[in-house]
């Protein structure tokens, strides 16, 4: 009798883990952690591509050292020496008044750009040459105006280059009467610019000012080093209150990036390249712009008022702010395969999700069932399709080489169907769905503006076409009584 009774219980229990082996509403749970189980090898994945990609950061800051790095440009502005008394028992202060040119125009538009190989990695250089012109007027009276006790005859004219290595050739000047002055590496108070530290202040935000040095030792005002300056005498014109234009020629090499900020109370710039795909960032963006195969032509008009600085004033307030606005092109090809290889994986869950809930489909349809290790090696193919992404990515580009990823995992993951659900026809059934799989992915690649939409509205079909598909399935695996 006990023998009987234990039997019974056997066979209850043996038909309690049959029926929850059947469950297709425990097999879908389980699918759901396999599918956060997954995310384990992409986030290897991502901590590889981040770690090639600043790998490539560092060949491309290398690379750019060597040629001038990103250039940063601001035209002639006129810088006279001022001294405030002591007084009050505060020491005396020297420093540097400004004042900016009525108006500046910088023309570069000959701006020849060539992309340097190092290792698998590419960075765009270029040479360019052009000129910075700026027109003075009421010089005597607006510095008279200021009320400081100005040293008129060490005034100068400065123009900053942001890294001097770059300069192909002898900065000049062409005065108002046909004499060329030649510039020379800028001393404030004794000192050259480059042997004065920069000081920054990090805000909230990221975000970082120039904090104007003082000489060590002194009350001295230092002059902001946002750039190297060069400076040119030229006392005697001040002094005779004569309204004066001044052309600077410069032949310069660097490497990403161009920058201009606006030195003149009303401030043109023209710039031309043979790079056809340009980025325009910066404070202010382009009155006009020309982009073609042949490259670009762009054109900015920045009034007083829109820069946001005064025309004239103290060194080391009026510079900084000066340093807030910028016109700025960018060199560097906006294709970049890390940062879309790392989009990619953003949505690794969601498309591997994706795919398991295909093959559940099917198992649920067809009546064959999938074991868990089946799908983690579907998973980790998926996984793999990504470090392939990363891998050609590298070489070819991003479009290229998704399509070579996607194609061998499609190829893989389909014809496993085909072998797990026994024909030929599941083969081509899933190469379909996880071809659409792919395809989606590589749409919201393409269109980064559109991609959380999209996302959203496919993840939502396919639940609603999970839902319509199972709405017969016996989630208990057997048929209630």
């Amino acid at each position: 009798m006990g023998m009987t009774q234990e039997i019974e219980q056997n066979q209850r229990q043996d038909n309690v883990l049959a029926r929850f082996r059947g469950s297709a509403g425990l097999k879908l749970i389980l699918i759901c952690f396999l599918v956060l189980l997954m995310g384990i090898p992409a986030m290897f994945i991502g901590a590889i591509s981040y770690e090639r990609s600043s790998y490539a950061d560092q060949v491309f800051r290398e690379v750019s050292e060597r040629y001038g790095g990103e250039q940063t440009l601001v035209g002639p502005i006129l810088s006279v020496p001022y001294q405030i008394p002591s007084r009050n028992n505060q020491p005396a202060e020297t420093g540097h008044y400004i004042l900016f040119p009525d108006q500046g125009r910088v023309d570069f538009t000959s701006i020849d750009v060539e992309t340097k190989q190092q290792s698998l990695y590419k960075v765009p250089v270029y040479n360019a040459s052009g000129t910075m012109e700026a027109e003075f007027s009421n010089v005597l009276s607006r510095l008279t105006a200021s009320g400081l006790d100005l040293d008129l005859t060490r005034a100068k004219l400065l123009v900053s280059v942001s890294d001097v290595r770059g300069l192909k050739s002898d900065v000049s000047m062409m005065g108002p009467d046909g004499q060329r002055l030649n510039f020379e590496p800028a001393q404030f108070n004794g000192v050259t610019t480059p042997a004065i530290p920069p000081v920054t202040e990090t805000a909230l935000n990221g975000s970082i000012r120039v904090i104007s040095p003082a000489v060590p030792g002194s009350n001295y005002r230092g002059m902001p080093r946002f750039g190297n300056w060069l400076s040119a005498d030229i006392g005697e014109w001040v002094e005779t209150d004569v309204p004066f234009e001044v052309s600077t020629d410069l032949s310069l090499s660097g490497a990403q990036s161009l920058s201009v900020l606006p030195f003149a109370k009303s401030t043109r710039v023209d710039m031309a390249s043979n790079w056809a795909d340009p980025g325009f960032q910066g404070e202010f963006t382009p009155l006009s712009r020309d982009i073609g195969e042949s490259g670009f032509s762009a054109n900015w008009t920045l009034p007083y008022l829109s820069r946001g600085v005064a025309g004239e004033g103290r060194a080391h307030i009026i510079l900084n702010r000066l340093a807030q606005n910028q016109v700025r092109v960018k060199f560097v090809n906006t294709d970049n395969p890390y940062q879309t290889v790392n989009r990619a994986l953003k949505y690794s869950i969601l498309f591997i999700g994706m795919v398991f809930l295909a093959y559940f489909l099917f198992e649920v349809i067809v009546g064959v069932r999938v074991h868990p290790a089946q799908y983690i090696l579907i998973g980790l193919a998926q996984a793999i399709f990504y470090l392939l992404l990363l891998a050609f990515s590298e070489r070819l580009g991003f479009s290229p080489a998704f399509a070579i990823a996607s194609t061998l995992t499609v190829m893989i993951t389909s014809g496993y169907a085909g072998a797990v659900f026994g024909g030929r026809d599941y083969i081509w059934k899933a190469g379909a769905v996880f071809a659409t799989v792919y395809g989606l992915l590589f749409v919201l690649m393409k269109i980064e503006d559109f991609a959380l939409m999209i996302g959203a509205l496919a993840s939502f079909i396919a639940i609603a076409a999970t839902m319509y598909l199972t709405r017969n399935t016996d989630w208990y695996g057997a048929q209630r009584q």
